[in-house]
This record gives C-alpha cells, structure tokens and sequence, in this order.
C-alpha cells in the first residue's frame, strides 16, 4: 500500500495536493457512489432486525473514549473530528474521510492532521 503524507510540523493550512491525493479522493467517490446504490436496493431492516443491530454493537461510546483532531479535508476546508482512542492516526480504515459542512463535499478524504489536545 502506499504511504501517505500527512502534515507533520508544517500549518495544515500550507499543505500541497499530490497526485495521490487526487487518486485518493476519486477511489472515495467512487466507493461513496457504490455503496449509495447498493443500500438503496437493499431491502429494509425490521424493526425486529434493526433492535438486534443496536443490542449488538452495544451502548454509544463515551466522550472521554475519544480524542480530537484538526484535520484538512480534500476540499481545502479545516474541520475538527473525533476519533477513538483506539486509532492512532484519524484517516485510518473507514474513518479516511468526511463530509465537508462548509461546501458540502461528501465524501472529501483527509489529507493532513494534529492531535487536538483534551478529551471527547
């Protein structure tokens, strides 16, 4: 797998798109537009199924099990996210990305990050 550039010393907000970037924001999109189309032909949950779910994964996490990041979105944007202490980077496995509430992109990958100090 390729290594990925994150910021590390330098302002998120100098950070500089690389091709990767690029390829990495186009796979998102693309998996983004693949799994919109297969829930939307999925069946539903029964209410039955979906209270199963729900007892499986358990009770939502609490704040203290979270650390805060800044993060720079592909969009450009900066936004501040939370993450599981468990993961030591937040743009790891299913968590590469977000949704941008200043315009909109959805998914936009993370490109550059710091820790935020200071719990949930």
């Amino acid at each position: 797998m390729e290594s990925r550039r994150v910021a590390q010393g330098v302002p998120l907000e100098e950070y500089q798109l690389t091709r990767a970037d690029h390829r990495r924001q186009e796979e998102a999109v693309a998996i983004m537009e693949w799994v919109r189309r297969q829930v939307a032909n999925a069946p539903r949950w029964s209410d039955e199924k979906f209270r199963a779910m729900q007892e499986l994964l358990g009770p939502p996490s609490r704040p203290s099990e979270f650390v805060r990041w800044r993060v720079r979105l592909y969009c450009g944007h900066m936004h501040e996210v939370r993450r599981s202490r468990s993961q030591e980077r937040p743009d790891g496995g299913i968590t590469d990305h977000e949704r941008c509430t200043e315009c909109g992109l959805d998914p936009s990958v993370i490109l550059a990050f710091e820790p935020l100090f200071g719990g949930g």
